[in-house]
């Protein structure tokens, strides 16, 4: 379905509320989560504090949404590309987390990183495994089945993820991520990874 092109007004108002989610990413990848606050948001954005509480409460409020956005937006993606039902589709899920990943590496390594929030870390981490849990509620069933709870499953993927992007975005940059993406699949299911994109269908 075709959306509707925005007004003049409301990509003035996204402008300005990237702006502030960049000037807050690059803030908390130099002086830390703590160190932070709403001031130092605004000068660097280059704009006043009443602008800034226009579009956030807090800067928690401004890392939380900058990742439920930008998840969101990988989310839909997989959700119109990819046959969830096709044989090995796991594989997919990996490659377009860490793909994501690195194009958005500022704000995995604010939120899975050591210059972050552990709380914004922890509703990160629940993010993440409800997504999970989505996904492997509609893969196929494996190969063998040893009728572990879904719940389980996710809560374990997201568990190896989290630390896996954070090892990855601060000390191993130099794996592409569709080699992180393939050695996770590996380790996880004992199996080579496929050789083409399981796309969905197109509907008649």
């Amino acid at each position: 379905m075709n959306t509707a092109p925005q007004t003049r007004h409301e990509r003035r108002r996204n402008a300005t509320r990237q702006q502030l989610i960049r000037a807050t990413l690059e803030l908390v990848l130099e002086k830390g989560y703590p160190a932070v606050t709403v001031q130092d948001v605004t000068d660097r954005a280059d704009l006043g504090r009443g602008t800034f509480y226009i579009h956030f409460r807090d800067k928690d409020e401004v890392l939380w949404a900058a990742f439920r956005e930008r998840f969101g937006l990988l989310e839909a993606q997989a959700d119109s590309e990819l046959d969830r039902a096709a044989p090995q589709v796991e594989y997919y899920g990996l490659l377009n987390i860490f793909e994501h990943a690195g194009m958005n590496r500022d704000l995995y390594q604010v939120v899975f990183g050591s210059q972050g929030s552990a709380l914004l870390s922890s509703r990160a981490q629940d993010f993440l495994a409800e997504a999970l849990l989505s996904d492997i509620r509609q893969a196929p069933p494996p190969d063998v089945d040893f009728h572990l709870p879904k719940e389980f499953e996710a809560q374990l993927l997201t568990g190896i993820l989290s630390r896996l992007l954070n090892w990855w975005l601060e000390t191993a940059s130099h794996y592409s991520a569709q080699e992180m993406a393939a050695m996770t699949y590996q380790a996880l299911y004992r199996k080579r990874p496929p050789a083409a994109t399981p796309h969905k269908t197109p509907r008649t």
